[in-house]
Formats: structure tokens, sequence, C-alpha cells
């Protein structure tokens, strides 16, 4: 028994006729009656029976006909879902993110317009760190990651989202928020609290590096995972931490003080990251769309999508 029978059978069963039912199919009448005389003989049972100058179905051949239609309804459902996935209309996106990008940075943008462009594709958000990100995709258990570094492998291309000046967090009534002008040597004193090292690796080398340029050894006295944690104990003023400007406006709402570093000069960026040879893939193509889309202007010259290098 083929699907074909079964699309055969259901329209004569609608039509019935065979007569009616081969115009309405394409065929002719001869082929398609012989078509289901092999069906009857194949089931065992006489689906069909006559009826003035046209025919109807037998009681096995009505119990037969609901359960066609059902089977016929959920192969072309079955079709339509794979032409959706494939086309990229369909499915579900795994996305890796950095911890604290879905504050500040164009992650939530990022998402809004993807969806506009792929309502029926379903989204998962996983936490997870940049380089965390990197094996996930090399693995495939996620399609695309949004994080706090370019990769550095031929197999992932990135964008860079968003750039922004590290400055000084702070509570507006710690004492350097009374400094018109905060330099790296009026830090010697003070507690500072930064997110992971093992996290962002590059970040607490560059801090490092720039303090002691300046004759400056960071006081680092803890080390905190969770944004929302870390900015509560910078705002009763136990300690002061470095974040990007972008976070600024969020920080005056809380009642906390983002001050530039006269002579800091390090940046912050968020890429989003992908294996290269899904770059063509449609589901694949949204994402780097909606991420051109809501990417912020950066300080230098526009980056283009590009395959990151060694």
């Amino acid at each position: 028994m083929e699907l074909r029978h079964l699309r055969y059978f259901v329209t004569i069963a609608a039509e019935q006729s065979f007569r009616r039912a081969a115009e309405r199919l394409h065929v002719s009448q001869s082929p398609l009656s012989r078509q289901m005389q092999d069906l009857e003989e194949e089931m065992g049972v006489e689906l069909f029976e006559p009826e003035g100058r046209g025919i109807k179905l037998t009681a096995a051949g009505k119990a037969f006909a609901e359960r066609a239609r059902s089977i016929l309804a959920s192969v072309d459902a079955a079709v339509d879902e794979a032409k959706g996935v494939a086309e990229g209309r369909l499915g579900t996106v795994v996305i890796g993110f950095e911890t604290g990008t879905t504050f500040m940075g164009a992650l939530l943008s990022l998402v809004a317009a993807f969806r506009r462009r792929t309502p029926r594709v379903g989204l998962q958000l996983v936490p997870m760190s940049s380089v965390e990100q990197w094996t996930a995709l090399r693995q495939g258990t996620i399609a695309f990651g949004y994080g706090a570094y370019a990769p550095s492998d031929d197999a992932l291309s990135h964008l860079e989202m968003t750039r922004d000046r590290l400055g000084l967090l702070l509570s507006p009534d710690h004492r350097l928020a009374r400094l018109k002008k905060i330099r790296l040597r009026d830090l010697k004193s003070e507690s500072v609290l930064l997110q992971p090292r093992q996290l962002y690796p590059r970040l607490h080398a560059d801090l490092i590096t720039a303090a002691h340029e300046q004759g400056v050894t960071l006081h680092v006295t803890a080390e905190v995972i969770d944004l929302e944690a870390l900015m509560a104990l910078v705002a009763i003023g136990d300690a002061v931490t470095f974040v990007g400007e972008n976070i600024s406006e969020m920080a005056s709402q809380a009642s906390m003080t983002w001050r530039q570093v006269e002579d800091l000069h390090i940046h912050l960026s968020e890429f989003v990251t992908w294996r290269t040879r899904e770059s063509g893939a449609p589901v694949m193509r949204a994402l780097i769309d909606s991420a051109q889309e809501v990417r912020a202007p950066l300080a230098s010259s526009p980056t283009k999508p590009r395959r990151s290098k060694s």
C-alpha cells in the first residue's frame, strides 16, 4: 500500500464516483479502478458498493476513509514541517549567551528582530561563557553565540555588536564620586570587585596591565559571578567595579554612578558567533541579518561579518 493509494481512495470517497474522482485527480478512470481493486485485495475487504450511477462506501470503507484522511493529514503536516525547518521557518534555535548581556547588550534587540523575521521558530537561550560557546558551536550543541570575545578559529565567524569604554561603577556617596576627574592612581586604597577571571581572562589581564603601567596594584577583594549581586555590593558603597559605559543609564536608575577613568583606555565589545559553513542556511541567515539590523554604531569604521583569524 502506498500513499497514492490512500490519496486516490479518499478522493473517490469524497466524490462518490470513479469518473469524477479521475477527473479531479487528472488520471484515467480504468487505471484508477484497478488501483482500488488492488487495494481491496490487499486489505481483504470491500471498500465500495454500487449506488445508482455512482458508488458509496461500505461500513469498512467509511472506517478506512476516516483513518486514511488522518494519515494523509499527518504526512502533509510532516512534509510542511520538514520544509519549514529546511527553509528556516520552523524549529528551535539554541543560542549561548554571556551572563550580563541580557541587561545591557544588544541580545534582546537581536532576539526581537529575529522573531519578527521567523515568528514560528522557537528560541532557547543557554547561559555560557564565550569559551564555552565556541566549544558548543564546534560540537553542534548550539547554533549561535553571543559573548564578550571573538573566537580565533577559522571554523567560526563573528560580528562585533557593541563597543563601549570601560569605566568605574560606584555609589554616588563614594569618595571618588566627588572627584572632577578619576585616574587609576585614585584606586590605590579601594576595594575592587570583578566578575570571575575564568569568565573574563582578557579583561582581568588588561585591567591589571593598565593599572601597573600607572604604578597601581588593584586591590581585588572578591570575584562575583552574578551581575545583580555585584551591583548591589557597589550600591551600598563597600567597593567599586569596572563596567562598560552602556550600563550608565541602568546604573543611574539603581542609584549608582558610572564615571570615566581618564587614563584607562579599555573598550568592551560583544560579539555574535556562528559556524562559518552554515552562514548561508536560512535560519542562520535570519540570525545574521537580525544582528546586522540591531548592532550599535561602533567607534571605528563598521565591522563586517568575517571569518575569525588566528
